[in-house]
């Protein structure tokens, strides 16, 4: 730990999410960790009918495709686990106090995080956060969005940038949370190294090393009072979690597989050298 300024993570579960936590912890004085703690079986199998309209046969589809997309899935879960092994038997950082919350804007979680007095809320992977929770930090609350804003906004970014083609636009956002889904003033954006074999899930897995990176510097930015605030002036793209459809997930990596990023680093390539 190499700064006295306080902060709380508000996160998801997964090795990412863990990977974010221990990093953090090891620069800053991490008061609390809140879990976004919203993945139950109940919770899947609600969206899951919800998802499909109650309709048996959309149901016994939606089946058909998810087994089709198991074995993307295992190497999935394969390629996150190489990038962020676990350390030691704790999936968050030990002796940090930790609160598993099924709603992060609910009077639970604002009164946990109110008693803990942040200087920073730093936040990755939870739901949309509203007043009152990202006032109560000192000195602010920042989002890592692995997604390059304004351009790209919401879920699944990097997936829909391969699905459109646009490996120019694959990148990782750390902004000042705002109402408007990643939409808040920018601190830093950065983009990774693509590669003729990567895959959405690589891909992201390099944008959480680079946000990560740029989280701990727009903390210290935040306390030393220097950090930007580059306003989102343009619209860009907004994507929900409703259009990011079995059939697209699909799509893409029978795409993937025939080597189209390869292609699409051919392109660009093409390009800039007319350029």
């Amino acid at each position: 730990m190499t700064s006295e300024i306080s902060v709380v993570i508000l996160t998801s579960r997964g090795p990412r999410h863990s990977y974010f936590c221990r990093e953090l912890a090891k620069h800053y004085r991490v008061r609390g960790i809140v879990v976004d703690d919203r993945y139950h079986v109940g919770d899947r199998l609600s969206s899951f009918f919800k998802t499909n309209d109650f309709n048996p046969i959309r149901m016994i589809q939606s089946l058909f495709l998810k087994k089709r997309l198991a074995p993307y899935e295992r190497r999935d879960q394969e390629i996150e686990a190489r990038f962020f092994p676990q350390e030691g038997s704790e999936e968050f950082p030990s002796g940090i106090p930790l609160l598993m919350s099924r709603d992060p804007n609910g009077d639970e979680t604002i009164r946990w995080i109110g008693n803990l007095q942040p200087d920073v809320l730093a936040v990755f992977g939870s739901r949309l956060i509203r007043e009152p929770l990202a006032r109560l930090p000192r000195l602010g609350a920042i989002n890592l969005h692995t997604g390059l804003s304004p351009f790209y906004r919401g879920g699944q970014c990097t997936f829909w940038c391969l699905y459109e083609g646009d490996l120019n636009h694959v990148g990782v956002t750390i902004h000042h949370l705002s109402q408007r889904i990643d939409g808040g003033d920018i601190i830093y954006t950065a983009k990774p190294q693509i590669e003729s074999n990567d895959t959405v899930r690589s891909l992201e897995c390099k944008l959480v090393q680079l946000g990560t990176e740029r989280m701990i510097w727009a903390i210290r930015e935040l306390r030393e009072g220097k950090a930007p605030r580059i306003e989102q002036r343009e619209k860009g793209r907004l994507f929900l979690s409703k259009a990011f459809t079995l059939e697209k997930r699909l799509e893409l990596e029978e795409k993937l597989r025939v080597g189209w990023v390869a292609r699409l680093l051919g392109e660009r390539n093409c390009e800039e050298v007319v350029r």
